[in-house]
């Protein structure tokens, strides 16, 4: 039975012991900061977890980090992740769901999130399409600066696209 959690040591613990595949962070280091950023209450986090091991987890960064969307308040779902093993199941669709859901009982009309343009993130660009986000329409971004025309930029992570949904 899959059921959904904030996060809490427990479940860093899942996390760190799953081999989640492409995109799935294993560094304490890393669960160390985005633990003390959730109890700061920076950021919400959500652990989809079936029996104790963790299939998924997705953040929801009351304040993004992009600014067009600072400067509006939009909070930004981040770091969604589904581990390999529980990929194609409609956890990653639930967990969006459950973020949108908190991000609308704290009042926000609109939620973003922000996407890689490699192949590597086709499978996030199609969820995100499917589930209602649309581009922005400012063009992609490298470490949140715009990109302009003829720049070289570097193919890696750092370079996004931006999407928006309306909270209804």
């Amino acid at each position: 039975m899959l059921r959904f959690e904030p996060l809490d040591q427990t479940n860093v613990s899942a996390i760190l012991n799953c081999d989640g595949g492409n995109g799935w962070k294993n560094d304490p280091a890393v669960w160390t900061a985005i633990l003390r950023q959730h109890t700061a209450g920076e950021r919400l986090v959500l652990i989809a977890m079936e029996e104790n091991q963790a299939a998924a987890y997705g953040s929801l960064l009351w304040q993004s980090g992009y600014p067009a969307f600072t400067s509006q308040h939009i909070p930004e779902l981040h770091d969604l992740v589904t581990a390999k093993a529980h990929r194609h199941r409609g956890i990653a669709t639930t967990l969006i769901a459950q973020l949108e859901a908190h991000a609308r009982a704290a009042g926000h009309r609109q939620i973003s999130l922000g996407v890689g343009l490699y192949a590597d993130y086709g499978p996030a660009q199609r969820l995100y399409s499917a589930n209602g986000y649309v581009l922005d329409g400012r063009g992609a971004t490298y470490r949140n600066e715009y990109v302009t025309p003829g720049a070289p930029i570097r193919m890696d992570d750092d370079l996004i696209l931006w999407m928006t949904k309306t909270l209804a």
